[in-house]
């Protein structure tokens, strides 16, 4: 599962599920209070039995109540196979619990294993789970606020990842220049965890950190 199957997975059809519902929800009481407010006499003489409780809104409500409560009572009723309320999916078809999808590919890892130095443009980066990023090109090591990189991959995430990654080649596992593969010891989703959308800070626009302010 990519970083971007992982997102909309376990936040982005909760939330629009969420929204869904309550939209609906929303539209329901506002156009059952309206159709009500729309009902509702002006001319109720109060003490007058017939002018306080005889009213058309007040039947349409009572009316709509007994629907309602008719409806659930018939949803309730036993089913001889799957009704929608026995159902473990709602909406979809994949279940909110189902299990991970299978490893990658064996057939990715095929021919004799590369090293870093083979990575070139059109490498596909794979994550712990999935195809992450595309390489663009490797840009040369650089030492980082006391840390030395031996280089950078510069690529751009697939499947609405993101769409600059600088990752460091440390975090490459294996290559395998036949198949023109690269595997990272990493999940797709540790992108911004790990920095690797932020470009190195020798040519970052942003200022530096422990840099003085420009006032001093």
């Amino acid at each position: 599962m990519t970083a971007a199957s992982e997102v909309g997975h376990n936040v982005v059809r909760p939330v629009a599920i969420f929204v869904g519902v309550a939209l609906v929800v929303a539209a329901i009481i506002v156009g059952i209070g309206t159709m009500l407010l729309g009902l509702h006499p002006h001319d109720i003489v109060h003490g007058n039995l017939a002018s306080e409780w005889l009213r058309p809104d007040l039947g349409v409500a009572l009316a709509a109540a007994v629907l309602v409560l008719i409806g659930c009572s018939v949803l309730a009723q036993p089913q001889d196979g799957t009704g929608a309320l026995d159902r473990e999916v709602a909406v979809g078809s994949r279940p909110f619990n189902a299990p991970l999808p299978p490893p990658l590919d064996l057939t990715l890892r095929q021919g004799a294993p590369g090293t870093v130095s083979n990575i070139a443009e059109g490498y596909t980066l794979y994550a712990q789970n999935g195809a992450l990023a595309l390489v663009i090109g490797t840009l040369p090591g650089e030492e980082e606020y006391g840390r030395r990189r031996r280089g950078i991959i510069y690529a751009s995430g697939l499947h609405g990842a993101n769409v600059e990654m600088w990752i460091p080649v440390e975090a490459v596992m294996s290559v395998y220049p036949e198949t023109r593969t690269a595997f990272l010891a990493a999940k797709g989703d540790e992108i911004e965890h790990f920095g690797w959308n932020r470009p190195p800070a020798s040519f970052r626009r942003d200022q530096r950190l422990h840099e003085a302010p420009k006032s001093f």
